[in-house]
């Protein structure tokens, strides 16, 4: 009797974490969506109703890439001034385990975006090398959790890493390593999770098209992200561009 009390107790624990999750991620791609289709008025509501029901995680990935896409597409002082006291205020003091500097190597990837933009070039390196420093730190840590957190998270590792390959000079060294990032961030287009796929999609498309210079790889990337999202500007902008070059 008291083995099928236990039993069931694990069984509605199990349930409870499973419903839990399950809506955490309705939540999220739900906002996550609202963004990317620009929508971004309707995007800042639902995060503000529902961010309580999201984890600490989502909460910074989703108000970081709201805010930065608010800042984006407008350029506006108001978004700016915004944007950047979000990532002030979402800066951690000191990072000493490992979801620490996660949130920190997030939240400074967005600093950077920004500070180019600013074209304050003192900020964006001061940025770099502090996402350079944190991911060395937990190089050879084992992450706490699985799953699409950690995936989304290394998206934001292999963005970097791919970036601090480029060389003006074409070194075939850095030319391989920017080749198995880009294999890596294809692999995680090919996940189930829509926030993965277009994040990765979106990544390669840009790189394609700006970096390896690839437009007609880069337009079929464009094509399934404007196919996702049609009100989405940006991507239509992009994918026209990579079609004038092809």
């Amino acid at each position: 009797m008291i083995r099928q009390f236990y039993i069931l107790i694990i069984l509605l624990l199990s349930f409870n974490l499973s419903s839990l999750a399950a809506n955490n991620d309705s939540i999220a791609n739900r906002i996550f969506s609202l963004i990317y289709d620009q929508n971004l008025s309707e995007a800042e509501t639902t995060f503000k109703d529902g961010s309580s029901q999201l984890n600490d995680f989502y909460q910074l990935f989703l108000n970081l890439d709201l805010h930065w896409w608010k800042y984006r597409t407008t350029y506006s002082k108001e978004s700016s001034r915004k944007l950047d006291k979000l990532i002030e205020d979402s800066e951690l003091p000191e990072t000493k385990t490992y979801e620490q500097k996660m949130r920190q190597i997030m939240v400074k990837s967005y600093a950077l975006r920004y500070e180019k933009k600013q074209f304050n070039i003192f900020a964006m390196l001061s940025a770099r090398s502090d996402i350079r420093d944190l991911i060395a730190e937990i190089e050879n840590e084992k992450p706490p959790f699985s799953g699409d957190e950690q995936k989304l998270f290394e998206s934001y590792v292999i963005m970097y890493q791919y970036i601090e390959n480029i060389n003006l000079f074409a070194n075939a060294r850095k030319s391989a390593e920017r080749v198995k990032k880009l294999n890596r961030m294809k692999n995680l287009a090919a996940e189930e999770s829509v926030i993965l796929k277009t994040i990765a999609h979106f990544f390669l498309a840009r790189m394609n098209q700006k970096i390896e210079d690839e437009p007609e790889i880069a337009f079929n990337y464009f094509k399934i992200l404007t196919t996702k999202y049609p009100t989405n500007k940006t991507f239509a902008e992009y994918q026209a561009e990579c079609e004038e070059e092809i």
